[in-house]
């Protein structure tokens, strides 16, 4: 599933996340090896041999994060670990749905039910975290600006998984540090793009 940019949606059903800063991955535990895939089919899996041990068998869409020393997402410091190879820099890889589990398709299930399934998964350690979903979308995206974050995304609940549409609707902290360079320098960002 993609994201569009917009409003944060206030009528119908929606569950609201807060749009982390990071490259964006399918992992897949079922069968062997483990794959990790960045949505335009980098295969990111060599790079990240502590997701190895995965604690389920699922295929998972979710974004890869680097934390700062301050807590917040790091951008730079995950292009460090994972354009320039440099190891010794964690990654968190921070779940919000679930595609399929011990090779059952979820896709055609409606978000509420792939994202209870995920619940009851319990992924929440240091490698495999299942970030909050929220209600009120207009005071998660306040909480967001106020901790200098990057923005929100609102999922219908009753929406199905669509690959490569358009169906999610993200709207971005104008004052995260990120943002005038996302919309200033397309020459800098033609490295990472191709990848995630």
């Amino acid at each position: 599933m993609l994201a569009r940019s917009g409003p944060i949606p206030t009528r119908g059903d929606w569950a609201y996340e807060v749009k982390w800063d990071g490259f964006r991955a399918i992992v897949s535990t079922e069968g062997a090896p483990l794959r990790v895939r960045s949505r335009r089919g980098w295969d990111m899996t060599p790079l990240l041999p502590e997701l190895s041990a995965p604690p389920i068998t699922a295929t998972l869409d979710g974004e890869l994060v680097a934390f700062g020393p301050d807590g917040c997402p790091d951008f730079p410091l995950l292009c460090e670990r994972m354009l320039m190879r440099r190891p010794g820099i964690a990654v968190t890889y921070m779940v919000f749905d679930l595609l399929s589990v011990n090779r059952e398709d979820l896709t055609r299930a409606p978000y509420s039910e792939r994202r209870a399934r995920l619940e009851a998964l319990d992924l929440n350690g240091v490698l495999w975290q299942t970030p909050e979903t929220f209600d009120d979308g207009t005071a998660l995206f306040e909480a967001v600006c106020a901790h200098e974050l990057k923005g929100v995304v609102a999922k219908r609940r009753s929406g199905s998984y669509r690959p490569n549409q358009r169906s999610w609707v993200k709207t971005k902290n104008r004052s995260y540090w990120r943002w005038e360079m996302e919309h200033e320098s397309a020459i800098n960002r033609s490295r990472v793009k191709q990848f995630v």
